[in-house]
């Protein structure tokens, strides 16, 4: 009968091993990120799922190690204490003292492997943030956009709060590499991206869309209001002082900005905003157009 109970106990704390460090990567990702995006970062980064999965077997090895080796210490201090030690009531000494032993041995191993998930939540935590940022601006890339516009989308249609998109592109940025080099062109994308994500709201997000274009929601701001905020940062871009290696460069930007109407699909938002941003061009750019 100890020896069955002992075994509960022993699959009691392998099991919960494995569903604890399990469920608490498991609540991470899904706190922290779509399913889609762990998709992705399977596929992108299939050595952050085998550290889970390490983490995990190293987990139930250790538990395993730990409990064989309480059972070849439970023989021989059985062996010892049967010739030592008198019985009382009929529960001998040592398979008192081995119980709280192995309690003791299983609360330890709790609290290791609680230590364990915790690190693997963080680990998981950090390396999302780090998949969804663009790694020369520091701002959000082109994975991040897209979730994020599909959730503003979903609030938009549930509540039914303003919401305007907007769509950047730095004005003849070409001739800024080919007149001052890439290494120049790198310096005006981190300027000009740190100028946008430094003077919008929390609640606002950006992020380089690709090449030298960055896009911007602005949940609450109908697109006026979004229109007057993107003047206003268009215009302190053009006032900013750039410059490589002591020397100044030029740079404007220009925009499209475009408001969620009824009926609208994140994809037709995005149309009008990039027809917007062509009529800017057309027009001279440094300036922003709203459709």
């Amino acid at each position: 009968m100890k020896t069955k109970m002992r075994r509960f106990l022993e699959i009691s704390v392998q099991a919960f091993a494995l569903i604890g460090v399990w469920r608490g990567a498991s609540a991470m990702v899904s706190g922290g990120m779509a399913t889609e995006q762990w998709g992705v970062l399977q596929t992108l980064e299939p050595y952050a799922v085998s550290a889970t999965l390490l983490a995990i077997i190293g987990s139930f090895a250790a538990t395993q190690a730990g409990l064989h080796g309480w059972r070849k210490l439970q023989k021989v201090t059985h062996a010892k204490e049967r010739t030592t030690q008198p019985a009382l009531a009929g529960e001998p000494l040592s398979s008192m003292a081995g119980q709280d032993r192995l309690i003791a041995h299983l609360q330890n191993q709790v609290v290791v492997l609680s230590r364990e998930k915790e690190m693997l939540a963080r680990l998981l935590k950090e390396k999302s943030e780090t998949m969804r940022k663009d790694p020369l601006t520091g701002v959000y890339n082109r994975l991040a956009y897209e979730d994020q516009l599909k959730n503003e989308h979903q609030r938009w249609i549930r509540f039914g709060n303003p919401l305007s998109f907007v769509v950047w592109d730095i004005d003849r940025f070409k001739d800024i590499n080919d007149r001052y080099g890439h290494a120049a062109g790198d310096e005006v994308l981190r300027g000009v991206a740190q100028q946008l994500a430094s003077r919008i709201r929390s609640t606002d997000f950006v992020a380089r869309y690709g090449g030298e274009e960055f896009a911007m929601l602005l949940p609450g701001a109908d697109s006026t209001a979004a229109f007057n905020v993107a003047d206003k940062l268009r215009r302190n871009i053009a006032e900013a002082q750039f410059s490589h290696n002591g020397v100044t460069i030029p740079v404007t930007i220009s925009c499209g900005v475009a408001g969620f109407e009824a009926g609208d699909a994140p994809e037709s938002v995005f149309d009008r905003a990039d027809q917007a941003l062509y009529r800017a061009k057309q027009a001279g750019r440094n300036r922003c157009w709203l459709l």
